[in-house]
C-alpha cells in the first residue's frame, strides 16, 4: 500500500506522530528528522533520506517533522538546532544528534540498524546456491 514515490513520512501533527510511533512498535527502528522549509542544509540531506528509507523499508521508519508546523514536538525533544535526528525503537530514544552530516546519519542508522546488506535478501548469482554455513550430522 505504498502512498505515493515517497518513503519518507512528514509527520503531520503530535497525534500522527504517536500512532507511528506505536505503529513501529518493537519491530521497526525509527529515524526522525527535525527539520525546517527554511533550512538549506535539511534540504540537502533530503534525498539521502529518501535512499535510506528504501534500502531499510522492512526494518525502520523515516519520518521528517517541521519543527515549524510542529511546535509541540520539537519542545518535547528540546530541539534548537536543525536538522536534529533521532533514531527511536520501541518508544524508546536511542540517540539525539544534531548536523547535516550525512556520513554521520548513514553511520548512526548502521550502528543501530545494521548494514544495508543485513536487511536485503541476496539471490545467488546464476542459480548456484551457495552452501549452508551450519550443516547438521
Amino acid at each position: 500500500m505504498d502512498a505515493g514515490h515517497r518513503k519518507v513520512i512528514v509527520v503531520e501533527s503530535k497525534s500522527n506522530y504517536d500512532k507511528l510511533i506505536e505503529d513501529a512498535g518493537a519491530n521497526k527502528y525509527v529515524l526522525v528528522e527535525f527539520y525546517a522549509t527554511w533550512c538549506g542544509p535539511c534540504a540537502m540531506i533530503g534525498p539521502r533520506l529518501e535512499q535510506l528509507a528504501t534500502e531499510y523499508s522492512g526494518r525502520m521508519l523515516v519520518l521528517k517533522i517541521d519543527v515549524d508546523q510542529n511546535e509541540d514536538l520539537a519542545v518535547q525533544y528540546e530541539v534548537s538546532s536543525m536538522p536534529t535526528f533521532l533514531i527511536i525503537k520501541n518508544r524508546v530514544t536511542l540517540i539525539q544528534f544534531v548536523g547535516s552530516n550525512v556520513d554521520r546519519v548513514v553511520t548512526t542508522v548502521e550502528k543501530f540498524v545494521g548494514k544495508v546488506e543485513e536487511s536485503k535478501e541476496r539471490k545467488p548469482n546464476n542459480g548456484a546456491a551457495a552452501p549452508s554455513p551450519l550443516t547438521k550430522l
